[in-house]
């Protein structure tokens, strides 16, 4: 069966599989998969942060909308 695009690794995934070449235990897998998570969790919340600046979230805008919800 043939691989197809969708199925295909990436550059960053393939760079990702050789580095595994050099973890010799479960604590630096635990490590490398916290420094990943910690990496998108800031990206997401930089984006979430762009976004409310852009469209001029506030607290008191977020506080709106969970009382409505609350009163549905």
């Amino acid at each position: 069966m043939q691989a197809t695009n969708q199925h295909k690794l990436n550059a960053v995934q393939l760079n990702l599989i050789k580095s595994f070449q050099y973890l010799h235990n479960d604590q630096q897998i635990s490590e490398i998969d916290s420094l990943i998570n910690f990496y998108l969790e800031k990206k997401l919340d930089d984006a979430i942060c762009k976004e409310e600046s852009q469209k001029q979230f506030t607290e008191e805008i977020y506080e709106q909308w969970l009382n409505e919800l609350k009163s549905k």
